[in-house]
């Protein structure tokens, strides 16, 4: 039960950070005296504030500032979608510093799920400095779902961050080209979010979606048809669990599953696949599917998919 809520909240937070639109990276669209999309990431003693006194550019700027003993380092983060494409990506913003010391200032980028990644650190900025301009620049993968982007403050002192633009491969986001959208990009029946309530559920009830959990993660790496990105993982989830609540028993249950696996698409068979040797280091833990008392038919179901599982590149993994 732990494993599919974590799922479904984790799904909810991803969805949450991806829903937004016109960028918001020189701090002037504000919502509750708050830069609207703007997180803070980090631990320390720090406070977050938005200046409309001192700024490069517009009206506001925001504001990075050690207020304690305890610092280690908070960082501003905006995150946008990566529906655009290209080979770079340029982040490009103005810093101002105020007694910066025991660590750095600077702008810092990172690009999901196959992480590069720039803070600055090799050239941070220190001690006390008027506003200049820096940039940051990273390879662009075409895999890539998320971008991240802002300011950060690691140590002391204090730093205020205006006016950051994106470019791609020299154009702004608005003029760099569209990225073609896969299929589970495309799928947008629950961006807004699961529809799926919970009520008050039974011993068995909690069994089950605990077995749901561990099919579902089974098959997002081991089916081919799921690796080469042809479903939206998530959603498929969201969309079975309606008539897998309603199940009254173990064989109803089976039933489901095993049409649902059918559904996915047929398995062909893997002639490079190889049993994993007995004394590899990184061996999956399987025994469930033969200890959880399923059907015979959904049992083979499943060790077929793991016998002629996917191999090469993977849709949702990064190596």
């Amino acid at each position: 039960m732990r494993r599919i809520l974590l799922t479904l909240c984790i799904i909810s937070i991803s969805q949450s950070l991806m829903g937004q639109t016109a960028p918001n990276l020189d701090f002037e669209i504000t919502e509750n005296q708050e830069a609207k999309d703007w997180t803070v990431l980090g631990n320390g003693d720090y406070k977050i504030s938005y200046d409309h006194t001192i700024h490069q550019n517009g009206k506001t700027s925001g504001v990075i500032e050690s207020i304690g003993p305890n610092v280690e380092f908070n960082a501003l983060a905006y995150k946008i979608p990566a529906d655009f494409e290209g080979k770079k990506i340029k982040l490009t913003g103005y810093i101002k510093t105020e007694n910066v010391a025991g660590g750095w200032a600077g702008l810092w980028m990172r690009v999901d799920p196959q992480v590069a990644f720039d803070n600055m650190k090799s050239r941070g900025i220190t001690g006390t400095t008027d506003w200049k301009k820096h940039e940051i620049e990273l390879d662009l993968n075409n895999n890539a779902t998320s971008v991240i982007v802002g300011g950060i403050l690691v140590g002391t002192g204090k730093i205020w961050v205006d006016n950051l633009t994106i470019t791609i491969d020299g154009k702004s986001l608005e003029n760099a080209p569209e990225k073609k959208l896969t299929k589970p990009q495309l799928d947008k029946e629950f961006d807004h979010g699961s529809q799926i309530t919970f009520t008050a559920l039974n011993e068995t009830q909690l069994y089950n979606l605990d077995l749901l959990g561990k099919i579902w993660g089974f098959l997002k790496y081991y089916h081919p048809a799921i690796a080469k990105g042809n479903y939206n993982w998530d959603y498929e989830l969201f969309r079975i669990l309606p008539n897998y609540q309603k199940v009254k028993n173990n064989l109803e249950r089976d039933e489901l599953l095993v049409n649902w696996i059918n559904n996915l698409g047929e398995v062909e068979p893997c002639r490079s696949c190889k049993e994993t040797p007995n004394d590899a280091v990184l061996k999956p833990d399987l025994a469930w599917i033969d200890k959880s008392g399923f059907s015979k038919a959904l049992t083979s179901t499943l060790k077929y998919i793991q016998a002629n599982r996917s191999q090469g590149d993977h849709y949702y993994i990064s190596m």
